[in-house]
């Protein structure tokens, strides 16, 4: 080995123990024998063996791997086996020659073996670590299919069933509207989740003549296709997203509704975030589930609401909202807690990144300790004590041996890329699957080369060289640790900065920035949380921690070597037990937030110990509000559907732009259109005790609501990989109805991973590099309005003639732009048109309102009074549907927008709050600690919409 990485004459000598004058002396001709032989051993039995245990480990992962992604990876790392045999082969060829030739000029032999062996190392340590995983993988799943630890059993009629409850598996139906004939636990999506290897049972019908022509009524039977018991309806309603004002807005507009008739008549109620804080204490506080503790009692009912009068103006449900809309920390203590739990979380994600820096650092430390064949690691030791003497300049051996591999094989992959490129100019034949697979696997050669040999090597050196020759970094243990303490805490203040901070923005009613001679009378104030502050913070801190991590990375390589053996192997043992046993979700903020949530929207109308009537808060720690339960549709109220997102990076499910795809929890369903549905019941039982927690109404309210997320749909930033690192997270993985599905389809095979009992470190670290499969066994699930903020398309997608949309999004004036999102969205994904006159669009505009009188004292307000704050327009279905309000098939429908703005007919209450609150009703989203006046000020604003858009439609 040392002599193979020698890189000349010279270093040969020195492996050799002899000097050019005495190279031909006995002990340097015996030492010769000995390494010849050698090195034909390691050609003749070292090299055949590995290569074909390897080559055996992914053959099997190309056979037997789940995700293709996977299987194509195994399938590289077949392609790279042979070439890392030829090279090892052509290193010894090198190595015998030089020794045939030792002492005589030039030594050009030695430089060509240190090449190769330049390539073989960093190209055997990858397969090594790729063949490692793999084996491991089908290892794993072999043992726990013989111990019968597979998702299911089949039946002998084709069905399978988990030892409790059958399970049906249909795949799409598309032969005419209406609902599907039989019922199914699992609906797979419509197109293969694999499109380079497509399965037949898994792809859409054959399309007619007429839907080939008609793409819009094609995208509709494709993306909206009816799920068994969801009939389409005459009504429907959805509120928008915003937190804790558009919850506040919603509780106001549904009373309006129920009192204008509209409620009842409702099939649908889907919800978005805030709306569906509102929508989910209806459902709970109608719901005619009891609490354990109350099972058996025949004496006190557990809920005196019904749906006539739940959340009543005055009831005891509203006034407990009233007093809880601060809900996410009400009281000293809570806010307490709230900041404990971000810390505990920045503490828990930072530790567990730090331990697998350092075991990355021990990995590099053997891997450059056993082969420096680039970089000297005693040059670059820092002092950190009397023991470790470190050389005064420290550098890269940066000699031919590294340049002449690394240029050659990237130019060896520009030439194949060129070549192939001119071949298709002129045949014209596209280029094939092994070509591509060839050429990727040169360049990630390439790659790995270059990673191994310049790029790790070249930043170990800079930070030696910031550490030791310009004292950037303290040369002390605890200094590393006091750096480690304030990459820390400055991680938990950015993340709380970027996640609670608002501003007030002045804008004119047209959207503009206002000049400096601009009328304070032509100015809009709104509330935003967002601006260059929070980018510049952001950035800052995400600096600070490369820096850190870094450092962190650079200390052990160089350190680790005078370490314990028993420290070592516990730090690499600790890293491999958190990271599988412990689960990322339950230390986010999404376990918080489920419960505030609870605390605050989650009651029943009881009698209490004194004999009064009031509300009674659910037990968050006993009673599980199961979606299969306790989301269960009750005659005279809506069905409420929770609108959420899955996050999605791949290209054949997302458009570019939107990594997000919708994704909604109901008592029936859980799915979406790209994933497949799954019914409630079945994935309860499916998932995991922990898992299960978050299939609950109360789950399902936080991750509709889940704003702050890792992953955030079209509003990427580096604020996500903050929220990421600093734990301050919401939304939560859950199971994969396409999974699901395709484990229904194939059957319980071995080769089939497990559902996860736990969230592990891979899905945190997935979730920092934004990689999110449509294979997975699990989705990143988040906030609704990532995909649409409104749930119309959502609603669109259930088929209703009436919808009532109240829209609470915070948009900046002068339109409203989340309608209009939500209208471009509904024809792209669905091919429905949504069509408004547009002089009465204009009508929501802010200052398009006469002047209210006397025009001095109410200049401010009448920048802001709209016309009107109703919009009506019209729906065109791409093709017809029986709504079953007895007009039979048609394709048309009406759609009703109430708008939160200020117009001249709001009640006086609302216009004096206004003038005081220069930002109502645009206060930030990330205002989410109400006091009783605003909570006031948005429900009675939401009252007076719901009551505008019932007369409108009864117009």
């Amino acid at each position: 080995m040392r002599l193979q990485l020698a890189g000349g004459l010279k270093g040969a000598l020195t492996v050799i123990d002899s000097t050019v004058d005495n190279c031909r002396s006995q002990h340097a001709a015996d030492m010769v024998k000995d390494l010849q032989a050698a090195i034909r051993n390691d050609s003749k039995w070292l090299i055949q063996g590995y290569g074909l245990i390897v080559a055996a480990v992914f053959g099997f992962g190309v056979l037997y791997l789940y995700r293709p992604l996977s299987r194509r990876f195994a399938l590289r790392g077949l392609i790279a086996t042979p070439v890392l045999m030829v090279v090892d082969h052509a290193e010894n060829v090198c190595l015998l020659l030089a020794l045939d030739r030792l002492g005589k000029q030039p030594d050009v032999f030695f430089t060509l073996a240190s090449c190769f062996a330049l390539v073989k190392w960093p190209v055997a340590v990858l397969l090594g670590g790729a063949a490692m995983w793999v084996a491991f993988t089908l290892l794993a799943r072999r043992l726990l299919g013989w111990m019968g630890m597979m998702a299911k059993v089949r039946d002998e009629d084709g069905d399978f069933t988990n030892g409790r409850r059958r399970v049906r598996f249909a795949h799409w139906v598309d032969k005419k509207p209406g609902p599907v004939a039989s019922a199914a636990d699992i609906i797979a999506p419509s197109a293969s989740p694999h499109p380079a290897t497509p399965l037949a049972d898994w792809s859409a019908p054959q399309a007619s003549e007429q839907q080939k022509a008609d793409s819009a009524l094609s995208r509709w039977r494709t993306r909206a296709m009816p799920l068994p018991g969801r009939e389409a309806a005459a009504v429907g309603i959805c509120v928008s997203g915003g937190g804790i004002r558009s919850a506040s807005v919603t509780l106001g507009a549904l009373q309006a509704l129920r009192e204008g008739g509209v409620l009842q008549q409702a099939r649908y109620l889907v919800s978005v975030s805030g709306g569906g804080y509102t929508a989910g204490a209806f459902q709970l506080a109608i719901t005619d589930q009891v609490p354990p503790h109350l099972a058996e009692s025949t004496t006190r009912p557990a809920n005196l609401a019904t749906p006539a009068d739940a959340f009543a103006p005055g009831s005891p449900e509203e006034d407990h909202i009233r007093r809880h809309a601060k809900y996410l920390a009400d009281r000293p203590g809570e806010v307490v807690r709230a900041v404990g739990t971000v810390l505990r979380g920045v503490l828990v994600s930072l530790g567990l990144l730090t331990l697998l820096f350092i075991v990355m650092g021990q990995f590099l430390q053997a891997l450059y300790g056993l082969f420096p064949t680039v970089i000297d690691l005693r040059s670059l030791r820092p002092d950190f004590g009397p023991d470790l003497p470190r050389s005064p300049v420290p550098g890269l051996r940066l000699h031919q041996h590294v340049t002449i591999p690394v240029v050659a094989l990237l130019a060896l992959a520009a030439s194949v890329s060129v070549i192939d490129a001119v071949r298709r100019v002129v045949t014209g034949v596209a280029r094939r699957a092994w070509l591509r697979n060839v050429l990727k696997s040169v360049v990630w050669l390439a790659v790995a080369v270059t990673a191994y040999a310049v790029l790790i090597p070249t930043l170990l050196w800079l930070m030696a060289w910031l550490t030791h020759d310009r004292m950037v970094i303290p040369k002390s243990g605890e200094g590393v640790s006091a750096l480690g303490t304030i990459a820390a805490g400055l991680t938990w203040l950015g993340a709380l900065f970027a996640a609670g901070f608002r501003r007030d923005e002045k804008v004119k009613p047209d959207g503009g920035k206002p000049g400096l001679f601009t009328k304070n009378s032509d100015k809009i104030l709104k509330a935003v949380g967002t601006g260059w502050v929070v980018r510049i913070v952001v950035w800052l801190v995400l600096l600070v921690l490369a820096f850190v991590y870094l450092f962190i990375l650079f200390w052990v390589t160089v350190s680790a070597h005078s370490w314990d053996w028993r420290l070592e192997l516990g730090l690499v043992g600790a890293l491999a037990l958190l990271a599988v046993l412990l689960d990322q979700t339950a230390f986010s903020l999404h376990p918080f937030y489920r419960q505030r949530l609870a605390g605050a929207f989650a009651v029943r109308r009881a009698v209490l110990k004194d004999g009064s009537v009031g509300s009674l808060p659910y037990d968050y720690n006993c009673e599980l509000t199961k979606l299969s339960t306790h989301a269960k549709r009750v005659a005279g109220f809506p069905q409420v559907i929770f609108s959420a997102s899955a996050a999605l990076s791949g290209r054949n499910r997302t458009a570019p732009g939107r990594p997000a795809v919708p994704f909604t929890f109901a008592s029936d369903y859980i799915g979406g259109p790209d994933v497949g549905w799954v019914k409630t019941a079945t994935m309860e039982q499916t998932a995991h005790p922990l898992i299960r927690r978050d299939l609950s109404v109360q789950s399902a309210m936080a991750v509709s609501g889940a704003a702050f997320a890792s992953a955030m749909g079209t509003k990427t930033s580096a604020v996500q990989r903050l929220f990421t690192l600093s734990n301050l997270r919401l939304g939560t993985w859950v199971p994969n109805p396409a999974y699901l599905a395709e484990v229904a389809r194939k059957g319980p095979l071995w080769t089939t991973p497990r559902l996860p009992r736990v969230r592990r470190l891979r899905y945190q670290l997935q979730e920092l590099l934004g990689r999110y499969s449509d294979t997975s066994p699990m989705l990143l699930c988040t906030d609704g309005g990532h995909f649409d903020n409104l749930g119309l398309v959502e609603l669109l997608r259930l088929r209703c003639r009436t919808i009532y949309v109240i829209d609470s999004a915070g948009d900046s004036p002068p339109l409203a732009t989340t309608l209009a999102q939500a209208v471009t969205l509904a024809y792209e994904d669905l091919g429905v048109e949504i069509t408004f006159n547009q002089q009465e669009a204009l009508r929501l505009v802010p200052g398009s309102a006469d002047r209210l009188a006397p025009e001095d004292p109410m200049a401010v307000l009448n920048a802001r009074l709209s016309a009107d704050s109703v919009l009506l327009g019209s729906i065109l279905y791409p093709d017809a549907v029986d709504f079953g309000d007895g007009d039979g098939l048609t394709r048309e429908g009406t759609i009703i927008v109430a708008k939160a703005g200020l117009t001249p007919d709001v009640p006086y209450e609302l216009l004096s709050y206004a003038l005081q609150e220069k930002a109502f009703p645009r206060q930030a989203t990330t205002d989410q600690w109400f006091d009783h006046a605003q909570f006031d000020a948005y429900r009675a604003l939401g009252h007076h919409l719901g009551t505008r858009a019932a007369a409108a439609a009864a117009e």
